[in-house]
């Protein structure tokens, strides 16, 4: 235990008053934190013994204890869905999961078919606040547990990698999440959860189901959350099932950046639909072989019905590469856009720059479509909520080639804003009809 003083300094009047407290802070070094490998709980790591048993065994010890590591040493530990919960592993607070390498260290699910998650925690309200993954690998195995209709998904079966709906001081890092057929992946999702850190992990054959369905590869609700070099591919790239989208977000205080994103009918969503949505920050993203690039989502949240539900977003210098042909067969007379307004939206928008972003229409040929008329670079425009003002919005030095129809469709009440300095090079590739 180790006693220090801090010095409180307040200002009263331009007149500094300085306090002596004494705080008592109790100190645990990591290595004196609780660790233990799951081979000592009996686990084998063969991919063909049933590991689950033992994997709980060890987390159920560290938790226990206070909290502490579970490793993982290399090898492909199979687990199996308990019936009776609808899911493998459960997750307790304060554990890390630890492996030695995403490439080496490797949960596989079994043939289940239908499930809730992989790893949650006991109950939707368990409190996972301290709860990190390093160096491991989720392997779904959805080539044997495809999703074939949309009823696999009753009663909550949603096939999570990782649910948390409660926690704080989250951390999933330089993890690898493959082979998945669900609803969300990884979701982090809840009023309840906050410090969020999902970074440098791979996310990889993700979809490629015999049917289509809604699905967020991250889906995130909550504050101060940073999702940060993650590398997102589809299954079969462009036409991919299933790959709906790459990141999701809901919620205050968002740092999406530096994520590579590929085979994905939408990359992100930047939604305006919680108690509060403001300071979304999109920078520095590649998105490349999808249909929409980033969609803006403004919806009013329950008990709300007049504030903006997206304010001081910011959408800038991401790199957006739109397949035209791959998804058509998919997605038929839909528009594509490289950042576009969700048009059923019914919420203002306040404050939005959309700054220094590389749009690009790539693949293009054949017949015209209806829809091509509004397949545009940067689309605003309200099908829903026509006359709904949003104001704040700000649309500058992006760069926007071969878009099928112009290079810019806003049309929508705007009661501030500005449009400048943005180039659009051979708008209107399609004739439409």
């Amino acid at each position: 235990m180790n006693r220090i003083q801090l010095i409180g300094i307040k200002f009263i009047a331009g007149f500094a008053v300085i306090s002596l407290v004494q705080v008592t802070i109790v100190c645990q070094s990591l290595s004196a934190r609780e660790r233990v490998s799951v081979k000592d709980f009996g686990a084998v790591g063969n991919c063909k013994a049933d590991d689950t048993k033992a994997i709980q065994a060890a987390i159920d010890r560290v938790a226990s204890s206070g909290g502490g590591i579970v490793f993982f040493p290399s090898g492909t530990y199979k687990v199996t869905i308990d019936p009776s919960t609808s899911r493998a592993i459960t997750i307790r607070r304060s554990i890390t999961l630890q492996g030695e390498g995403n490439k080496n260290s490797i949960i596989k699910l079994d043939y289940q078919g239908n499930y809730t998650a992989i790893l949650t925690g006991e109950a939707l309200a368990s409190d996972l606040s301290g709860f990190a993954m390093y160096d491991l690998a989720i392997d779904g195995n959805a080539t044997k547990n495809p999703v074939k209709s949309l009823s696999d998904f009753d009663n909550e079966k949603r096939r999570f990698a990782l649910r948390i709906y409660v926690g704080t001081g989250i951390s999933i890092e330089r993890c690898r999440f493959t082979n998945h057929s669900n609803t969300d992946t990884v979701t982090t999702n809840g009023e309840a959860v906050s410090d969020v850190q999902i970074k440098n992990n791979v996310f990889e054959l993700i979809g490629g189901d015999p049917i289509d369905y809604d699905h967020s590869t991250i889906y995130a609700h909550g504050k101060r959350i940073q999702i940060s070099n993650n590398s997102f591919k589809s299954k079969n790239g462009a036409g991919t099932k299933a790959a709906r989208t790459a990141i999701e977000t809901h919620g205050d205080d968002y740092v999406v950046n530096g994520n590579f994103i590929s085979g994905y009918t939408n990359g992100i969503y930047v939604t305006g639909y919680a108690r509060s949505s403001e300071r979304q920050t999109v920078t520095n993203n590649v998105i490349k072989n999808a249909y929409t690039g980033i969609t803006v989502w403004s919806y009013f949240y329950p008990g709300n019905k007049t504030n903006p539900g997206l304010m001081h977003a910011t959408i800038a210098n991401n790199e957006i590469h739109l397949d035209i042909n791959g998804w058509r067969s998919l997605w038929g007379n839909s528009p594509s856009a490289g950042i576009a307004l969700e048009s059923n939206s019914e919420a203002p928008v306040k404050n939005l720059h959309i700054i220094d972003n590389r749009i690009r229409f790539t693949n293009f040929s054949g017949t015209s479509r209806s829809s091509d008329n509004l397949a545009s670079g940067i689309s605003m425009w309200r099908y829903a909520a026509p006359k709904v003002v949003s104001e704040g919005i700000y649309i500058r030095n992006n760069t926007i080639e071969n878009s099928l129809a112009s290079g810019m469709y806003i049309v929508m009440p705007i009661k501030s804003g500005r449009i400048w300095q943005n180039t659009i090079v051979n708008p209107g590739q399609s004739q439409g009809s």
